[in-house]
């Protein structure tokens, strides 16, 4: 597989258990950021239910379209390009938009735009799940998360581990309600929000 990632496959394992709870027995989803798509063809291959939609930027999507042809399955579809500089997304809907280990790479603008975007696309009663590092109230959960941050923010200042207040106000904005936040291996975490009906969420 091209660009496999180690990181995707080590996590790949307990974010099924959570999806295989979460997601209906049949439906969509779409997931923004799939780099090289091992989750997409895992979570796919375990869910023979569950209609896939890998995208990614343009600079990756050659890859990600090889990976996918090469060792997905049916119910996985072929990526599509989501570019969140563009800000232009699909025009169906979903019953839900993952996305892993986004949020702390893209800017607070770009992940500002992929929670606006994932409203945008969800039916009503849809599912937005975030898998990731975050802070609370300032702080890191973790020595290690506060490492990873540095780290990030050295490669790229735009970069960094996001706050869990910052993400849950975006989210509201986009018309979402919070249902879960589960702790995960690693120092992750895996945020659900619902879309609900419009007015349902305090603005």
């Amino acid at each position: 597989m091209e660009h496999f990632s180690q990181a995707a496959d080590n996590n790949k394992v307990p974010i099924l258990e959570r999806l295989h709870a979460l997601l209906p027995q049949n439906g969509s989803v779409l997931e923004v950021g799939s780099g090289s798509g091992q989750h997409a063809i895992y979570f796919s291959a375990a869910m023979s239910g569950i209609r896939w939609q890998p995208s990614e930027r343009p600079s990756m999507l050659s890859t990600l379209t090889t990976n996918i042809e090469t060792y997905g399955g049916v119910n996985v579809l072929l990526p599509v390009t989501l570019d969140l500089e563009e800000n232009v997304w699909p025009t169906q809907s979903f019953d839900a938009v993952y996305s892993a280990n986004v949020l702390h790479i893209v800017s607070v603008e770009l992940g500002a735009k992929l929670i606006a975007g994932a409203g945008q696309v969800l039916k009503v009663g849809g599912l937005l799940i975030c898998y990731g590092p975050f802070k609370y109230n300032g702080y890191f959960t973790t020595p290690s998360n506060e490492v990873f941050d540095a780290s990030l923010k050295a490669r790229d200042g735009d970069s960094g581990i996001r706050d869990f207040e910052w993400v849950c106000d975006h989210a509201r904005r986009a018309g979402f309600a919070l249902i879960q936040d589960q702790p995960m291996p690693a120092n992750n975490q895996c945020l659900v929000f619902r879309r609900v009906p419009e007015g349902s969420v305090a603005q």
